[in-house]
């Protein structure tokens, strides 16, 4: 293979200040694993599967806690969150949406926050029952903050009639998929970066985001049944690390073809990019993300032996969920490496305060989960209720004492 003459006395020695930062990375992580629970949870409602385990109750609270944590990222990188807010206040008007088009960012502007709302709502509606029970006897007061904080669930029960809860699951995970497929397809819209101008973007993204939500479930499900006190332990089944391997292994060959394809096929500036994935950047792309965050769980989890082997699954689990933010993060860095001039590399420099910020939202994800499962009645559930599948018929039973 013939080397570009671009590739020749080029320096890495430029710093620049990226205009898409760490954060893209954080947001589209966290979105990418909440859309990835949220098809889970939806499949076993739709199917009628297991819908009486620990593991259905506890998904969709997860699932809004993430989509908070995830919103705080464009918060913090726009600096200067009144912006945010204006986008709603002066959006609504025909002046600023109209300017928008058909702006993929005009559209996560809208659907991702309603993905979080309509997360936690069904994750109430899970909880009705309890949080009947739980409100029962309480002063006036107390209920009303109760149902504002459920949404309501107690008066409309969104999943309590078949045919609404069938259409507003299968709602649910149409915008599920936006919540998982919104980054790629917004980078996708950035012209001139020949790197993310590939429908290998959107789709390693969701095979990672698939591994990353069943790697997700499996390592915070026990942490979860041991803070809300539950009768039953909580924890991943079969599926679940099945869903790892298999997000894990698409994701690996995904990640060649893209590679075999650039360099074949590429343009000068895609051949470029993956100069920088596999010279400055080659710890991130293929240390952090390909090895250890696909290839370990594609490999290992082959083996019938291995995946019965919690500790075996518990490793794979780990390296599936950093790998999730390390591709984000690789492909992020590499195609802002390559300017439209072709004069060199651009070289990446963390802005200041950057790794503070990531800290924070992480921080704000382990507390946004520890809230939510000591503060919903969780512990309330009798072993009988563990074992009933979630129905119509005995909801009303529940609720009708």
């Amino acid at each position: 293979m013939s080397i570009p003459h671009e590739f020749i006395s080029e320096y890495l020695n430029v710093g620049h200040s990226p205009a898409l930062t760490p954060l893209l990375a954080n947001y589209s992580a966290l979105f990418g694993i909440a859309g990835a629970i949220f098809l889970f949870w939806a499949w076993r409602q739709l199917h009628g599967v297991g819908t009486d385990r620990p593991v259905h109750r506890f998904s969709l609270p997860m699932v809004a806690a993430l989509g908070i944590a995830g919103l705080f990222n464009p918060l913090v990188e726009m600096e200067q969150p009144g912006h945010f807010w204006n986008i709603y206040f002066y959006g609504l008007a025909s002046s600023g949406w109209g300017d928008m088009g058909t702006a993929i960012i005009k559209m996560g502007v809208i659907f991702l926050p309603l993905f979080v709302v309509l997360a936690w709502w069904l994750g109430m509606s899970v909880l009705r029952p309890q949080i009947g029970a739980a409100l029962d006897g309480r002063p006036r007061w107390q209920q009303m903050i109760g149902d504002i904080f459920t949404l309501w669930v107690r008066r409309f029960n969104p999943l309590g009639r078949p045919a609404f809860g069938r259409g507003i699951t299968v709602f649910g995970v149409i915008i599920a998929l936006f919540a998982i497929l919104y980054s790629p397809i917004f980078l996708m819209t950035e012209h001139g970066v020949e790197l993310w101008s590939s429908a290998f973007v959107p789709a390693v993204f969701f095979a990672s985001a698939i591994a990353g939500g069943a790697a997700f479930l499996w390592l915070m499900l026990p942490v979860a049944s041991y803070l809300a006190a539950t009768r039953e332990p909580a924890r991943a089944d079969t599926q679940h690390i099945r869903w790892l391997w298999l997000g894990s292994l698409a994701a690996a060959i995904l990640w060649l073809l893209w590679h075999q394809y650039a360099w074949h096929y590429g343009t000068v500036e895609l051949r470029r990019a993956f100069w920088t994935l596999e010279h400055p950047y080659w710890w991130l792309s293929w240390g952090w993300w390909f090895w250890g965050g696909a290839a370990v769980s594609a490999v290992l989890l082959i083996f019938r032996r291995l995946r019965e082997n919690p500790w075996v699954v518990t490793v794979c689990a780990a390296s599936a969920l950093m790998g999730v933010f390390a591709l984000r993060f690789a492909v992020l860095i590499a195609g802002q490496a390559v300017p439209r001039s072709g004069a060199g590399y651009y070289w990446y420099v963390m802005p200041g305060g950057m790794l503070a910020d990531l800290i924070y939202d992480w921080v704000l994800v382990v507390g946004l989960l520890a809230f939510v499962w000591v503060a919903l009645p969780y512990s309330s559930v009798k072993p009988e209720e563990e074992r009933a599948p979630l129905t119509h018929m005995n909801e009303e039973v529940s609720s009708n004492g």
